[in-house]
């Protein structure tokens, strides 16, 4: 099992979505494994300072309607199923809104623990299970109508899915194209074109034990660890301090190469390469985790 949830960790990255990449990586680094509650559960203050100097140093946010996969570390490292649904649903209202989103991250949560419980199961049997749990699911705080009529059209797709026919589920969302990518796991495959369903399909296909080649994994060495990192955060081995820090990513403006510092996030760094070009100061920085080139405007 442990190989099982290591590769689907890791199969994610198969995609080229390099901003959901980032995304889960983000993530994973903002778990605090809670040993006494048997929770790991995302700090959001780390979370928020990941996500500011991400500004200065990652991709725009591709805004993407197919961007779910930042939520698998929170379900590959969770044991128990209800406590991971509630970090889920926290984490994607931490980004949107949307119920179709909280919906979709229901479907998951439940497709990949029930997988890790039996990865023979079959897929008729789990959506008819599922849809059982989500005609009883209900969550405080919410607009009931648009809850609602969210939960009507997931309830329906999940109908027309045991119907096995690819067209009844077409439709260009999340809820869809999550059932697009179970389709092709389970009924009949093709290939996946959208990026970020592609790594949700990848990680599904781990899960179930199927062995992807991931040579080409960019920064495979840290991904790994990182796989690595999920299993011992499931065995709360960790003991991960809350985040009490605070990280003003123009500091590094003031650093010369050469100079090393000590970044909340990042941990030490050193500067290798400070440049000014078309008015955009340009620092590349030397962390353990790698190599971070940070763009600052200038005012």
């Amino acid at each position: 099992m442990e190989e099982r949830i290591r590769n689907s960790f890791i199969y994610a990255f198969l995609c080229e979505s390099k901003y959901l990449k980032d995304m889960i990586v983000l993530n994973t680094k903002s778990i605090i494994d809670d040993k006494s509650n048997k929770l790991n559960y995302i700090d959001y203050n780390r979370l928020k300072d990941e996500l500011l100097l991400y500004k200065y140093y990652g991709e725009k946010n591709n805004k993407s309607i197919y961007n779910l996969n930042y939520i698998l570390p929170i379900i590959l490292c969770n044991t128990n199923f209800k406590k991971c649904e509630e970090e889920v649903i926290n984490n994607i209202r931490f980004y949107t809104d949307k119920y179709e989103y909280v919906f979709s991250g229901i479907i998951y949560n439940y497709i990949i623990h029930s997988i890790i419980k039996d990865k023979d199961s079959n897929i008729s049997d789990i959506i008819s299970k599922l849809k059982e749990y989500i005609i009883e699911f209900n969550i405080d705080d919410i607009d009931i109508i648009n809850f609602n009529k969210c939960k009507i059209y997931v309830l329906q797709k999940l109908d027309r899915f045991l119907k096995q026919d690819i067209s009844l589920i077409k439709e260009e969302n999340i809820i869809d194209g999550i059932l697009r990518v179970l389709y092709q796991v389970y009924i009949q495959d093709y290939n996946e074109e959208l990026e970020e369903l592609k790594s949700i399909k990848n990680s599904i296909l781990g899960i179930l034990g199927f062995k992807l080649d991931n040579k080409n994994i960019e920064g495979f060495s840290f991904i790994n660890s990182l796989s690595q990192y999920i299993l011992r955060l499931r065995k709360y081995e960790i003991n991960k301090k809350i985040y009490n820090e605070k990280v003003n990513p123009k500091d590094l403006i003031k650093l010369n190469v050469g100079d090393t510092i000590y970044n909340p996030i990042l941990n030490n760094i050193k500067v290798i390469d400070k440049k000014l070009e078309n008015d955009i100061l340009y620092i590349k920085v030397l962390s353990k985790s790698g190599e971070y080139s940070f763009k600052f405007k200038r005012a």
